[in-house]
């Protein structure tokens, strides 16, 4: 089977966008091959859309909800209908993990684009106790349509080594479809997110989250009582969040960040 593809990176997140249909049930084996060999840190793939008011619909590799990738998607169908540099355009897409479609705003600026996507709200904010490795944790986890995650404290003493023995047990309890593990600095706003998708068995240290920048968005609002904007610091860049609060309930999600095509290609699987 030859895979034409694309490769994306929306704020160091590379994602591979498979262009050839692929059976659902093909789906993880083919982006566990895809991210050892073409490289990157998270497969979807481009599947018939059914919706007609949706330009398109992505299906990520474990089933889970991307924010980077929706972001990406709206990038390849930007350069697909030659938008024009500093054009922009709306488009409603389909996405593994959220129920409704997803909106997002693509602005060109010359090879690179600006994306919006309107996130799905949390369907829950609340805390956790860990077992760690110094004992019992308490840390915020936020769910969000498709994937959870975990806010952990910077100087908790959470190494890397101890995340990736941690994460998928941590998640036998959570029961998430994809969970985030992330290292927060809430003086330096800045984080370090590793990601677990159980179902394609990947666990990638990844260079943005737009999900996880989500998460954080929404602790934030919800700790501060008002609306917040906020640029969160990532190995691969920065990610804008804004999120909307009224009383209790996040009423508002979306993220910003910059994407850039590292490459497209044909993989014979």
């Amino acid at each position: 089977m030859t895979l034409s593809y694309q490769k994306y990176s929306p704020t160091g997140n590379v994602t591979v966008l498979v262009t050839t249909p692929v059976p659902r049930s093909m789906q993880p084996g083919i982006a566990a091959r895809l991210l050892e060999d073409v490289g990157g840190e998270q497969v979807g793939f481009i599947e018939p859309v059914t919706d007609s008011r949706c330009a398109a619909r992505l299906q990520m590799m474990g089933g889970e909800f991307c924010g980077n990738a929706t972001m990406s998607l709206g990038a390849m169908l930007a350069r697909e209908t030659g938008l024009s540099d500093g054009a922009a355009m709306d488009l409603l897409l389909k996405v593994s993990g959220s129920a409704d479609p997803v909106a997002c705003h693509i602005l060109r600026a010359g090879e690179a684009f600006t994306g919006t996507v309107q996130m799905p709200l949390p369907t829950g904010v609340g805390e956790t106790v860990l077992d760690t490795d110094a004992g019992a944790l308490t840390v915020p986890l936020v769910r969000l349509p498709g994937i959870a995650h975990l806010i952990l404290p910077a100087d908790a003493g959470l190494d890397e080594a101890q995340l990736r023995r941690r994460l998928p047990l941590w998640n036998d309890a959570i029961g998430a479809d994809a969970i985030g593990a992330l290292r927060f600095n809430a003086d330096a706003l800045s984080m370090d997110p590793l990601v677990w998708v159980p179902s394609a068995g990947t666990l990638v240290r990844e260079h943005g989250c737009g999900s996880g920048t989500a998460a954080i968005g929404c602790i934030q609002a919800l700790a501060a009582g008002r609306d917040v904007e906020a640029g969160v610091r990532q190995p691969g860049g920065t990610i804008t969040v804004r999120a909307g609060v009224e009383g209790n309930a996040i009423t508002a999600l979306s993220i910003t960040g910059r994407v850039t095509l590292v490459e497209e290609g044909n993989y014979n699987y």
